[in-house]
């Protein structure tokens, strides 16, 4: 890599730079994510190039999320079309559903940026936009299925339900989303039933 990259925890930290996380090998840099107060609160990180900074035109910067043992979960790129991106962190969560705590297990909760070939991260966006389609589809659904619960009687194809039902289920919404950003992809059974 001809120059470096930073990323930083948005509304959390100032940039952290490349040579503030630890480089396992010439293409991979870990950051110990637990060493941060309250890493769990943190929503989205930003990942960009350094002023100045130019990436091989194949070449592309991914951002992983992991914690513990478990595999790297992508979450996104950056690259010399696209120097900089706001990204998810949507840190790993326990068998309870909480975010992974670092105090539990003696567990590291970690970010990890890796320098790979722009086909493989073009792949994996794709993969990710799959997922961001199948989430609008969820939150869909579960606009349905709240405005199906005003149903009393059989209208056939019809549902009637009173004038402020989106703006009720949208402040619903909210709040779920709020208090569980991973409410809707958590447990796919109870949307599909």
């Amino acid at each position: 890599m001809a120059s470096g990259f930073g990323l930083f925890f948005v509304g959390h930290t100032v940039p952290i730079t490349h040579d503030n996380l630890t480089q396992v090998d010439p293409t991979h840099w870990v950051l110990d994510a637990s060493v941060i107060p309250n890493y769990a609160a943190m929503r989205e990180v930003a990942l960009f190039l350094l002023p100045g900074s130019v990436l091989d035109p194949n070449a592309a910067l991914g951002l992983y999320v992991r914690a513990g043992n478990a595999e790297w979960a992508y979450r996104g790129c950056v690259h010399n079309a696209q120097p900089s991106a706001v990204l998810p962190l949507q840190w790993p969560l326990a068998e309870d559903g909480s975010v992974v705590s670092a105090a539990v297990g003696g567990q590291s909760v970690q970010i990890g940026v890796s320098l790979e070939a722009a086909a493989d991260i073009v792949a994996r966006e794709s993969s990710s936009v799959g997922a961001k389609a199948e989430f609008a589809k969820r939150v869909g659904l579960d606009l349905f299925r709240y405005l199906e619960s005003f149903q009393t009687q059989n209208m056939g194809s019809h549902i009637v339900v009173p004038a402020n039902a989106l703006e009720r289920w949208y402040t619903r919404f909210q709040e779920k989303f709020r208090r569980d950003p991973d409410f809707l992809t958590r447990n796919t059974a109870s949307l599909n039933s």
